[in-house]
């Protein structure tokens, strides 16, 4: 009897040991989801410049704080030049009619509260407005360079995830001082 308990066990064990696991179909439901159409790249990657463009030019007009105006010029030279480097993958992929030129409702919204806020509110809501836009952008550019199907925009991708990166992290840096302050 315990024999026959035994051979069970194994044969029970065995059979779990390949059937594939939740965290492995996980990770392929995770992988088809972050997979993201060239164009809605181009697209979404496009919209983002231009409103970190539109963002960092406010910056420079109405913020206090000499580190927010000088992050806010580094976002419209970054930011420029990713435009321009984003435009020249895309045309060379047949996708230049998925950029945009103007900003989309969300971040339209953004930029009509940077241009309401009050003297004493703007900097640090344009950082935050900063931190949140460039985790979304960190997200979709990561996703891209693992899982985007064009290989001209995967590099595209893979060059700005590092980009993206400090510009999150110099954001939080500032927002810290601000808050300190």
């Amino acid at each position: 009897m315990r024999r026959l308990l035994a051979v069970a066990t194994f044969v029970a064990l065995a059979h779990l040991a390949t059937m594939p696991t939740a965290s492995a179909q996980s990770a392929d439901t995770t992988a088809q989801a972050a997979q993201i159409d060239a164009a809605d790249y181009v697209r979404q990657t496009a919209g983002s410049n231009v409103f970190e463009i539109a963002a960092a030019r406010a910056a420079i007009d109405k913020a206090s704080s000499e580190d927010v105006r000088s992050f806010a010029r580094m976002m419209a030279d970054d930011h420029g030049k990713a435009a321009d480097q984003l435009a020249e993958a895309a045309k060379s992929q047949n996708l230049a009619t998925s950029l945009p030129d103007t900003v989309d409702p969300k971040h339209e919204r953004v930029l009509q509260q940077l241009a309401n806020a009050t003297e004493q509110d703007f900097d640090l809501l344009y950082m935050r407005s900063q931190l949140q836009a460039h985790a979304e952008a960190l997200k979709l550019q990561q996703d891209y360079s693992s899982f985007g199907g064009n290989p001209a925009l995967k590099a595209v991708a893979t060059q700005l995830v590092p980009v993206i990166k400090r510009h999150h992290d110099e954001a939080q840096a500032i927002i810290d001082r601000l808050s300190k302050g």
